[in-house]
């Protein structure tokens, strides 16, 4: 598509493969690979893909995603460059009470970084979460801890008409959930944080220590794979229902943390969500409770599994 090329600001692949823009490292080839580097160009890009009526999807640091071995016959958007900007305005909602604004690209490790070096207070809970910030908007992200609709004030929404901001109540946000279409692209979002103190510092100190101790860190994984039902956890719920330690493939229920599916080095995308179904009917004929799926199905699934069982 040459029309792509045309536009400043884009770095433009054809047939790339999307593995190695997951977590997992799973993911056949996009269509077109679109690095956006420039605000301007995010907005050509998507006026250009709704004139032209292709398929389209934004990859952040793909951590809480499973990309279909057929890849995705669209344009795949990876934001960078303009959209890694992070911004600290002290005392902006009044004293002690500052602005972070952290542009879509921007990773939870950069934000925890910030928040350490400059003694901020309210976003420790998110320590640990391998995404970035457009994909923590979208699915209101967070831990045991807390979410980021606790800090969240507003965000920046592209589409092809261009940039609007929205409040925190617009989005919709819930439980690892908010009501953003799929052609809206978050481009930034703005915090409210306060001061912390060394207790502060040292908590997320404990935070990290304990996902450390507690994940399978050491291999490619999406995180968590299904949301804790209320009152419960998945995990729990999983190995109750004994599928810890479970594969199909190179894909394995780990057996450090039952809510996480790792790729012992060679699983496909089919693997994965074979198993994630698997896991489903265990724990539903088990203990009667239906999990949810937390991670996202990205890409041309139309070779998915039909039928699985426990």
């Amino acid at each position: 598509m040459t029309d792509l090329r045309t536009i400043d600001g884009l770095y433009v692949s054809e047939g790339a493969a999307l593995a190695p823009y997951t977590t997992y490292k799973i993911g056949g080839p996009a269509r077109w690979l679109v690095e956006v580097t420039t605000r301007a160009a995010l907005i050509e890009v998507l006026a250009l893909v709704a004139r032209v009526g292709l398929r389209s999807l934004v990859l952040g640091n793909g951590s809480n995603v499973l990309v279909a071995d057929e890849g995705f016959d669209g344009v795949v958007l990876v934001l960078s460059g303009e959209h890694a900007a992070l911004e600290l305005t002290r005392d902006a909602f009044g004293p002690g009470q500052h602005r972070v604004r952290a542009g879509a690209a921007v990773s939870m490790t950069k934000l925890m970084r910030l928040a350490k070096d400059e003694l901020l207070a309210d976003l420790w809970f998110l320590g640990g979460i391998p995404g970035t910030m457009g994909g923590a908007v979208k699915m209101n992200a967070g831990t045991r801890y807390g979410e980021l609709a606790q800090v969240l004030v507003s965000a920046e929404l592209a589409s092809a008409s261009g940039y609007r901001s929205e409040t925190k109540d617009s989005l919709g946000l819930s439980y690892r959930r908010s009501t953003l279409p799929r052609d809206v692209v978050v481009a930034a979002a703005e915090l409210r944080v306060g001061d912390a103190d060394e207790r502060m510092r040292a908590k997320l100190d404990e935070v990290l220590a304990y996902r450390k101790a507690t994940q399978p860190l050491h291999l490619p994984s999406c995180g968590s794979v299904f949301a804790n039902p209320p009152g419960d956890a998945a995990g729990r719920l999983i190995e109750a229902a004994g599928m810890k330690g479970v594969t199909v493939g190179d894909a394995q229920v780990s057996e450090q943390h039952a809510n996480w599916i790792v790729n012992l080095g060679q699983a496909r995308a089919v693997d994965v969500y074979t198993l994630i179904c698997r896991v489903q009917a265990a724990v539903l004929s088990h203990s009667g409770v239906a999990l949810q799926r937390e991670v996202q199905l990205l890409g041309d699934w139309s070779a998915e599994p039909t039928e699985v069982h426990p």
